[in-house]
């Protein structure tokens, strides 16, 4: 009592606060990481016509930086064990399977062709995070 009468918002509205904040962060760089995505695909086509893959290799490695950020955040918004379990799993798609097949790609095409794979695995890994995101946004709201 004497911490509403201080002005204090009670225990469970600031955490229930904290963590709508968390979610919509959450969401807003999954959004970003879909964004970016798209012109990932854009620099492997550019890359593979002649103008080269360094940008395409350094978005990729900020790419796998976000997932890092993405799980994080996927914990403080406590999304559920489904969906940080699936953002672990993007985390590894991202840093771990796209180096190692981009690396075994340089000698033999199978390996890159994985690689593209696996980008459109992240992607739509992503979405169906986004998704799940927003109608969490749109729960919390209510």
């Amino acid at each position: 009592m004497a911490d509403r009468a201080q002005g204090a918002a009670p225990v469970g509205t600031a955490v229930s606060g904290l963590q709508r904040g968390f979610t919509t962060a959450y969401r807003w760089v999954l959004t970003v990481f879909l964004l970016a995505g798209v012109v990932q695909i854009f620099l492997a086509g550019f890359g593979v016509f002649g103008g080269g893959f360094g940008a395409h290799r350094g978005l990729g490695f900020t790419l796998g930086g976000i997932t890092v950020v993405i799980v994080v955040l996927a914990l403080l918004a406590r999304v559920g064990t489904r969906d940080v379990i699936l953002a672990v799993v993007l985390l590894l798609l991202a840093n771990v399977a796209q180096s190692l097949l981009a690396d075994l790609g340089g000698d033999a095409a199978f390996w890159g062709g994985l690689h593209a794979a696996d980008g459109l695995a992240i992607l739509g890994l992503a979405g169906f995070l986004q998704g799940a995101a927003i109608r969490r946004s749109r729960a919390l709201a209510r």
